[in-house]
C-alpha cells in the first residue's frame, strides 16, 4: 500500500519522504527537513500529504511529521546520456577524479544496475562492511567515497530483475549508506529513461545533470530524450560534454572526426546549453581505464586541462 500511496504524491513531496509506518488503521509518515525555517516553508507539502492520503478514505489516523537531516551532499551531479557506449562511467570517473583535484570532498555512486562499471573503472574487488547501525559502509578509493551494486553481487553473474526489484536495489544504494558530509555526489547514470532513472530522479534532489554524448546523429538522437526527461522534471542542466570528439595523428598532429564533427555544437544550440568541453580518443583515457588506473590520465596535460576546466564550470553553477 505504501507504494500506491507513494505514487499520488509529487515529485517534490516524494522527495521529502523518510519513512512510512503502516499499523492496521494509522500511517505515520516523517518527512525531511534540514532545520525548523525549512519546515514552515514546506508546510504546504506535509498539507498535501495528509489530503492525498485522506483520499484512499481507509485510515483512522494520520499522522505526519517533520525530522531534521543533516544534508549529505551540497552537490549532487548526474552524469547522464539515453545512448549507451558513449562513455558516461569514464567521464563519471573522471568528474569525480577532477573534482577531488579540485579540493572538493567527493562520492560516486554507480547508477547502472544491471550493468555497473565502476568497479571496473577504479579496479575495486573488496565488498564494502556494513556499520552498527546496518549502513552500507562506501569504498574509499584514494579519497574518493563509491558505491556499486557490483560490489555487492557477482560480476559473472546477469542480474534479471523486474522493475520492484530494480527500485529496490537502487534505494539500497541511496538510502542503506553512510555516506560522510560530501561537496559533490557524482551519480552515473544508467542508458534509457526507464525505472531507475526515474526512481533516483524522485528520491533524490538533483541540483543538475552533465549530459554526455558523441558527435554521431545516432548518439544525438537519443540523448535528445535525455534532456527532454530532465526537462520534464525540472532538473537543471550544466551543459554537455562531446565524447570521442577526433582524433589526433600522432605523425601529423591533424584531428580527425571519426564520429562526425559538430555534434555537440549542434545540441548545444538546438537546446541553449553550454558545450563544457570535447574529449577526444586518447590511448591513455582507454588504457588507464581499462587497467583501473584513471588517475594518471591526469599525466597527461591537455587531458588534465579538459577534464579540470569542465569541473571548474560544475563548480560555477
Amino acid at each position: 500500500m505504501k507504494d500506491k500511496i507513494i505514487e499520488t504524491f509529487s515529485n517534490e513531496l516524494r522527495i521529502l519522504i523518510d519513512n512510512i509506518i503502516i499499523k492496521e488503521k494509522k500511517i505515520f509518515v516523517t518527512l525531511k527537513a534540514e532545520n525548523i525555517d525549512q519546515a514552515k516553508e514546506l508546510e504546504p507539502l506535509k498539507i498535501e500529504c495528509e489530503q492525498k492520503i485522506s483520499n484512499f478514505n481507509f485510515f483512522e489516523d494520520i499522522n505526519i511529521s517533520f525530522t531534521t537531516i543533516k544534508k549529505k551532499f551540497s552537490k549532487v551531479i548526474v552524469v547522464s546520456s539515453c545512448k549507451g557506449g558513449v562513455g558516461k562511467s569514464t567521464l563519471s570517473v573522471n568528474i569525480a577524479l577532477s573534482l577531488q583535484k579540485l579540493g572538493k570532498k567527493v562520492g560516486l555512486l554507480d547508477g547502472d544496475i544491471y550493468g555497473p562499471s565502476i568497479p571496473k573503472l577504479l579496479n575495486i574487488n573488496t565488498k564494502p562492511d556494513v556499520n552498527d547501525k546496518k549502513k552500507i559502509i562506501p569504498i574509499n578509493h584514494k579519497g574518493i567515497e563509491v558505491i556499486s551494486i557490483g560490489f555487492l553481487i557477482d560480476e559473472k553473474k546477469p542480474l534479471v530483475w523486474r522493475g520492484p526489484m530494480l527500485q529496490s536495489a537502487i534505494m539500497q544504494l541511496i538510502n542503506d549508506v553512510a555516506w560522510n558530509s560530501l561537496d559533490y555526489l557524482v551519480i552515473d547514470f544508467p542508458p534509457g529513461t526507464g525505472d531507475t532513472q526515474l526512481t533516483i530522479m524522485q528520491k533524490i534532489k538533483i541540483d543538475y545533470a552533465l549530459i554526455v554524448t558523441t558527435p554521431q546523429e545516432i548518439a544525438l538522437a537519443d540523448t535528445r530524450k535525455g534532456i527532454n526527461m530532465f526537462n520534464t522534471f525540472n532538473i537543471p542542466i550544466a551543459g554537455i560534454v562531446e565524447n570521442m570528439s577526433y582524433f589526433v595523428c600522432d605523425n601529423c598532429g591533424t584531428k580527425h572526426f571519426l564520429f562526425g564533427e559538430n555534434g555537440g555544437e549542434k545540441l548545444s544550440k538546438e537546446f541553449n546549453i553550454k558545450l563544457l568541453g570535447k574529449i577526444p580518443f586518447h590511448s591513455t583515457i582507454s588504457k588507464n581505464c581499462d587497467s583501473g588506473t584513471p588517475e594518471l590520465i591526469y599525466n597527461n596535460s591537455d587531458l588534465n586541462k579538459i577534464y579540470l576546466n569542465i569541473s571548474k564550470s560544475l563548480i560555477k553553477q
